[in-house]
């Protein structure tokens, strides 16, 4: 009796885990761009060759739509984000070089290790987005509530447009041309030698160091 009521909770562990956790690795074209709709994690690293890993429920990685097109990677969930995926959806990729990112969502992004001449970004939602790395033009639009640290990605100019309630952190070392609308907090790092700031609202423009 008692081994079989190892064995049943042995399977039932087995099948809760099939349920519940699995992951996928996807051979796509090349992309240099990326276009992300949904509620989860997302981590992209730069200066690797190119992967995309995926992990979660079997629905959500069923669900989950990774096409490339025109060199841009898009990425979307057929029940329109999954918003009630179980367990910790995150998608996990690495690539040779990014110069955009498109983000809509409530999940969390990071980008790491992030260069080159330029890299565009354009965060929407309430989650929480972080880029590091060095790069010469950051042109970075921010909307929603969530929170955008981009302290660590050194720019040499930065061209930030913010709308939102959210707060925002950003760093240049020759230019910061920064755009505020709403109420939202914007600061800035790397201590720029040219500031060029309008604020509409009651959002604020301040320096961090």
């Amino acid at each position: 009796m008692r081994r079989l009521l190892i064995q049943t909770a042995i399977a039932t562990l087995a099948f809760t885990s099939s349920a519940y956790a699995d992951e996928q690795v996807r051979t796509l074209q090349p992309f240099t761009a990326i276009d992300s709709k949904g509620a989860y994690s997302i981590v992209v690293e730069g200066g690797k060759t190119q992967s995309v890993k995926l992990s979660g429920t079997d629905k959500f990685i069923g669900n989950l739509v990774t096409e490339v097109v025109n060199g841009e990677l898009k990425i979307y969930h057929r029940d329109g984000g999954g918003k009630n995926a179980n367990g910790d959806p995150r998608i996990i990729i690495t690539v040779p070089s990014l110069v955009k990112f498109i983000g809509e969502g409530a999940g969390e992004t990071v980008l790491k290790n992030m260069a080159g001449e330029r890299l565009d970004v354009s965060y929407q939602g309430a989650g929480r987005f972080a880029a590091q790395g060095k790069v010469k033009l950051l042109r970075l639009k921010a909307q929603g509530v969530g929170e955008v640290d981009t302290k660590d990605l050194a720019a040499e100019r930065a061209d930030v447009n913010f709308n939102g309630i959210g707060n925002v952190k950003v760093s240049a070392s020759d230019t910061l041309n920064a755009v505020v609308n709403g109420m939202g907090n914007l600061t800035y790092y790397g201590k720029p030698r040219h500031l060029n700031k309008t604020v509409n609202g009651i959002g604020n423009v301040n320096a961090g160091d």
